[in-house]
């Protein structure tokens, strides 16, 4: 996608800047108040963005490859505090770098009709994309442990006799064959910690009603394979032996 064209009267004001800081060692008042400038600006752009979904798009039209799933874009507009820390940490470097390193060795040119915010935000983006991974690889490895449990076979070895844990065993697997790591993750915090849906979500950054709503699917689920004859239901092969029995 070609880059628009920049604005000439801002990018003669650039270049006019450019050359003040350069006279001044890239160091002073004016240096302040760019790095404020555009730290308020990348800290604007970043967060609207990636509130509204837009964020891999525009990353994309520049270049950039982030290679995250849906429901961790989705995770980008429904919460705040991870909305900020990406911000916050995508900001942060990039101004440091666009400040330290490409005004001073001159990667920015005006004659290539870039103002300085429109290059700057592509740092900020380059920046995105690797907090942003950081966060989703992090995070897909906390999913993944808390899903473990249950492809743990001798978990259900309690649960009664072998037949019994034979069947409970495939009908879980079943009921989540098409499940996203998400869905997978609760319900392994359920059968290994019997956790509290707000307990869940805690742990793995969702809300309460996310996860609500991840069971709510899988009930349904649940409900159609035993109404269409796929799985048994197993309430009463599942229930705990009572002492003594």
């Amino acid at each position: 996608m070609p880059r628009k064209q920049g604005n000439p009267e801002k990018l003669k004001a650039d270049r006019a800047l450019y050359e003040r800081l350069q006279q001044g060692g890239f160091a002073g008042l004016e240096m302040d108040l760019l790095r404020e400038d555009l730290w308020l600006y990348g800290w604007k752009c970043l967060r609207a963005w990636m509130k509204d979904g837009t964020i891999i798009e525009k990353c994309g039209e520049r270049g950039i490859a982030v290679p995250a799933r849906w429901h961790e874009v989705e995770a980008l507009t429904r919460r705040g505090d991870l909305r900020d820390e990406i911000a916050h940490n995508a900001v942060e470097y990039a101004v440091k770098t666009f400040t330290e390193e490409y005004l001073p060795e001159g990667r920015w040119d005006p004659d290539k009709n870039a103002t300085m915010r429109t290059y700057f935000i592509g740092t900020c983006m380059f920046a995105f994309r690797d907090f942003f991974k950081n966060w989703f690889y992090s995070y897909r490895r906390s999913l993944f442990s808390a899903a473990n449990p249950l492809v743990a076979a001798d978990l259900y070895a309690p649960y009664g006799t072998y037949e019994d844990t034979t069947v409970l065993q495939q009908t879980i697997q079943r009921i989540l064959e098409n499940a996203g790591p998400e869905a997978r993750a609760i319900c392994g915090c359920i059968w290994e910690t019997k956790m509290t849906q707000k307990e869940i979500g805690d742990e793995l950054g969702m809300t309460s009603r996310a996860v609500e709503g991840h069971m709510r699917r899988l009930r349904a689920r649940a409900k159609l394979l035993v109404a269409k004859g796929e799985i048994e239901a197993l309430y009463n092969r599942i229930a705990a032996p009572k002492a003594g029995a």
